[in-house]
């Protein structure tokens, strides 16, 4: 039996080709290296070979073998190596379309007995199912075993679930014979099995290597077509190596030590009918290849063991394993974000190195795209090599966004997402688009959110108050509505998925669409539009197979269904001229196999990352699993345990790291790396040594010294400052003239939130727009026949006015009849009122030339002349203390307004009250509260008011005081909108003073 191995530490591709070169050249075939079959595990490690082959032969053209991957065993790779003897062979199923049929199968389970209880669920629940269906062909498992299974011990679901499940495998075998076709795991099997019989009968003449297959297992038809090939005259079959001589009973340990690394390799030996004796070196090795040291792979071989060999851990040989340690280092990063920045440092450090080869191997791919992205400051573009799931590439967002705008009824935060993204014109161009958009968000979506569905955009836009960007937002609104076409509404109704799936794409397409180019060609453009439009293409009969749904479930069940396909892995180099770098990789474990570098940094290593977290799945628990002949779920941790071991070997210099927390949570490191400290403290070595990344990645953006900025101080010219100012705004300019600056000269006003609740400012418009509406109806007497019924009308025009969601109307109305309650009592008991006044503005010139303006809630002409101001308050409002001092000034300074004439239509005179009417609508619907200085009359602290704000002026808006920032701590605004503005938090400790 023709049976290699390549030591584990050498570059194991490397020797392959300088070996298979070195074989060929004593036959006298020129052509013999063309004619010359090679099976690998991977697609990319075929490609890798095609590179040590250039290497090895040392030319730049090269006829090469015939390489075909293994690993995966799929339909078009298997049918590559036996394709005549398949032609009489029914064809495989569409995976899609298997799917479909099964998740029809499930759907069948009632919800109360472990059956889904939507479609997407179904979908994943089927997509197991296939898993389970594939797994049962590959191994060789008998469905009919299936009943066995359940015992008098098990709970009753078990039974339920396997009658369901002898029941839906019967159905699925009945519909494959009736439609003439085979199932994919099935399908791949009898390839396998046909090009084994047919290597059987007619023995090939010309080289055929299977090499480096069964790392972690592999399949019983692969074991025996690996049979045959070790037994054919040129056939040979080429192995990893142990790392460390192991006895033969340790050999017999390892086949049923499932989480070990040479548990597949052990396996493999016995389905062979070989013992590791029939083992022998490979006979070549590339000169010059990059390896690490020998002792490397003793030690991890060693740190490795099961517990029935760990025995030698006892004995101390610090000497032996000391330089085992030379170029392996260990990296512990706070988080996820510190080790992707320390592991792009270490690629990049690689580089410094001429010629050098770096890679990132790691089964987390949200760590592949943080290191993905952490390259691009270095300037390096290296994307992650496993691909991304269709649904997470840009076309594939846009569908899925789509999806959510509707079932959401063109929500803010989810319309935005659609409407923002890149893909998104409706037949416009992309500027005008994107123009229309923005206004819409700013005068239409930011705050309470408005009415549901297409309609209730159109009444937010009709009531823009600007009439070009009104016009602008409907014509967009009408390109949207156009373009969804029948997908604007997912209600309750049934329709059939593939009707669904047909109006997605036509609304996706023509969103997609601009002026000048079609949505079809922008939406499945690039590397990544190919392979969704063939999935996409793929799922339009597949739909058919489905029975009715809801069209409210359509969203879930279109995102599981962009699930499981990968597109190529571009996102870093989108928009950027250049491709990935060339001795840059990021690598999953599959892509990592047999590869070699110059450097390599294991990343995400981690309990329930790598290893990966063992599930049994859902339709059988692990003693089914084990009774009915599947492989143990632990056997999948031998595998990536076996990628982990080998990984660590593919480069002289190579790096463990792990995050001690990722998404917040502490971790748990993984087992490998707890044997090997344990193993080298245990040989008093200490431990790996820490590597130095962290540290960098710290300083990457520390400053040498903390430098924060000045206090913020602009000084206008006085020519450019305003000359008026409004009663509102007083304490601001004195408590922070640099906020005032901003909200007055530099006209910046804060963005409310999207979908925000609506808070107690818009409660307390409509309590002012309410009273005034009352005010205006009764002819402004309370004591009118109809004032109660006004006031029911005046709440009405307040609420539709401001249109808040439902549920806040029904909040809101018993606490507005509360009010009304209040304020109807209240008036009607003010019996010295002639005229009431709502909702008027004045103003007045300050002795400086400032104009001072201001609207009052209220002012009130009494029988003997005097004046009443009223302000409305649905908050707290100020104490006496507050109003007498200056820090609310607003009463005060509306009284100096009024008292000199300068409210429209009220002639000047005392003002004899200034009142807040306390009107929150809650267990006490209302208070009045007067103004009553301790120590001095409402004349004087109006006039004190009036000379203060006059100075105040003087200073800032005739003179050149800078509007510093804060400038006094006991003068506290009443709010913070603007002081992220002044950058607060970093001189928040500054002296006054201090300025730029």
């Amino acid at each position: 039996m023709r049976l290699y191995e390549i030591p584990a530490h050498r570059p194991f591709l490397d020797d392959l080709a300088h070996g298979v070169l070195a074989m060929v050249e004593g036959m006298e075939d020129p052509a013999a290296l063309a004619r010359t079959t090679i099976l690998l595990p991977t697609r990319r490690a075929a490609r890798s070979l095609r590179e040590s082959f250039l290497r090895a032969s040392g030319k730049q053209a090269l006829l090469l073998p015939r390489l075909r991957a293994l690993a995966g065993l799929s339909t078009e790779d298997a049918e590559e190596l036996s394709l005549p003897t398949l032609l009489d062979e029914p064809p495989a199923v569409d995976a899609a379309r298997r799917l479909a049929v099964l998740t029809d199968v499930v759907m069948k389970l009632p919800p109360n007995l472990g059956g889904p209880s939507n479609p997407d669920q179904a979908w994943r629940l089927a997509l197991e199912l296939a898993t389970l269906l594939d797994e049962m062909a590959l191994e060789g498992c008998d469905p009919s075993g299936i009943p066995d299974l359940v015992t008098g011990e098990l709970a009753t679901h078990w039974k339920i679930t396997h009658e369901f499940l002898g029941a839906a495998i019967n159905y699925w075998h009945a519909w494959l014979a009736e439609q003439g076709l085979s199932d994919i795991g099935a399908r791949r099997v009898a390839s396998l099995r046909a090009q084994a019989r047919a290597w059987r009968d007619n023995p090939p003449k010309d080289p055929i290597i299977a090499a480096g297959i069964g790392i972690g297992g592999t399949i019983p038809a692969a074991t025996d077509l690996l049979r045959q090939i070790a037994r054919m005259e040129m056939g040979a079959v080429v192995l990893h190596g142990a790392g460390e001589e192991l006895s033969a009973d340790l050999w017999e340990v390892l086949r049923d030590a499932h989480s070990h690394p040479l548990n597949g390799t052990a396996r493999l030996l016995r389905g062979l009918d070989a013992t590791v004796a029939d083992l022998r070196p490979w006979p070549y090795r590339a000169p010059d290849a990059p390896a690490p040291n020998e002792a490397r792979a003793a030690l991890l071989a060693r740190a490795l063991r099961p517990e029935e060999g760990i025995a030698c851990w006892q004995e101390r040989e610090s000497e032996r394993w000391r330089p085992a340690l030379s170029g392996l280092d260990l990296l512990i990063a706070p988080d996820e974000a510190g080790e992707a920045a320390a592991i792009a440092l270490l690629l990049r450090e690689a580089l410094e190195t001429p010629g050098a080869r770096a890679a990132l191997v790691t089964p987390d791919r949200d760590l592949a795209r943080r290191v993905s992205v952490e390259l691009l400051r270095h300037g390096i573009l290296a994307d992650d090599s496993a691909g991304q799931p269709l649904g997470m590439t840009p076309a594939g967002a846009f569908l899925r966004l789509i999806g959510r705008a509707v079932e959401e009824g063109f929500a803010p935060v989810a319309l935005l997402s659609l409407l923002k993204h890149p893909l998104c014109a409706g037949g416009m161009a992309r500027s005008d688009w994107m123009r229309s958009v923005r206004e819409l968000e700013r005068h239409a979506l930011r705050g309470p959110r408005p009415g549901a569905g297409l309609d209730g955009l159109r009444r937010a836009a009709e009531a823009i108050r600007h009439e070009e960007p009104r016009a602008r937002v409907l014509a967009m609104l009408d390109a949207l509505e156009a373009a969804l076409g029948n997908f604007r509404e997912l209600d309750r109704a049934v329709r059939p998925p593939a009707d669904l799936l047909a109006d997605h794409l036509a609304a996706a397409e023509a969103l997609a669409s601009t002026d000048e180019r079609p949505g079809g060609l922008r939406l499945y453009s690039g590397e990544e539009g190919e392979p969704l439009a063939v999935h996409l293409a793929g799922l339009e009969p597949s739909m058919r197979a489905l029975p009715p749904l809801e069209a409210a479930a359509w969203p879930a069940l279109f995102d599981a269904l962009l699930e499981g396909p990968l597109a190529p892995g571009v996102r870093t180099m989108r928009g950027r001229k250049g491709g990935s770098h060339p001795r840059v990789q990021i690598l999953g474990l599959l892509e990592a196999r047999l590869q070699s570098f110059d450097r390599v940094v294991l990343g995400a290593l981690e309990e329930s990352v790598w290893p990966i977290a063992t599930d049994p799945g859902a339709w059988m628990s692990r003693p089914m699993r084990t009774a009915f002949g599947l492989p143990a779920p632990e056997a999948r941790i031998g595998r990536v345990c076996a990628d982990f071991f080998l990984s660590a070997l593919s480069a002289p210099r190579a790096t463990l790291s792990r995050a001690r927390k990722r998404g917040g949570s502490p971790t748990v490191p993984a087992r490998w790396l707890t044997r090997l400290d344990t193993f080298l403290r245990g040989q008093e070595l200490g431990g790996l040594e820490t590597s130095p990344a962290t540290d960098w990645a710290s300083l990457l953006d520390m400053p040498d010294a903390a430098r924060p900025c000045a206090r913020p101080a602009p000084a206008p010219p006085a020519a450019l400052r305003p000359r008026k100012i409004g009663v509102t705004d007083v304490w601001l300019l004195k408590s922070d003239p640099y906020a005032w600056y901003a909200k007055r000269m530099l006209r910046l006003r804060p963005l409310d939130d999207l979908d925000a609740e609506a808070d107690a400012a818009e409660y307390g418009n409509i309590v002012h727009h309410m009273v005034s509406h009352w005010l205006t109806l009764c002819d402004g007497d309370p004591h009118c026949v109809d004032a109660v019924e006004h006031f029911a009308a005046a709440t009405e025009r307040a609420l539709e006015e401001f249109a808040p969601r439902p549920g806040l109307v029904a909040y809101w109305r018993p606490r507005l009849a509360r009010i009304a309650e209040f304020v109807l009592e209240t008036e009607r008991g003010r019996d010295g009122v002639t005229r009431r006044h709502a909702e008027i503005t004045g103003g007045i010139d300050l002795p400086c030339g400032v104009r001072l303006e201001g609207r009052a809630d209220r002012v009130d002409v009494l029988r003997d002349g005097s004046l009443v101001l009223i302000d409305l308050k649905t908050g707290a409002p100020p104490s006496n203390a507050e109003m007498a001092d200056g820090r609310a000034p607003q009463m005060p300074l509306e009284a100096a307004i009024a008292a000199r004439g300068g409210f429209a239509g009220i002639a000047a005179a005392e003002v004899a009250s200034l009142e807040h009417w306390h009107v929150s609508g809650g267990y006490e619907a209302g208070t009045v509260a007067p103004f009553r200085p301790k120590e001095s009359t409402l004349p004087e602290v109006s006039e004190a008011a009036f000379e203060a704000l006059n100075t105040l002026a003087t200073d800032f808006l005739l003179g050149d005081r800078p509007f510093l920032a804060r400038p006094h701590p006991a003068r506290a605004p009443k709010g913070d909108e603007y002081d992220h503005l002044s950058r607060f938090d970093e001189w928040g400790g500054a002296g006054e003073g201090d300025g730029a």
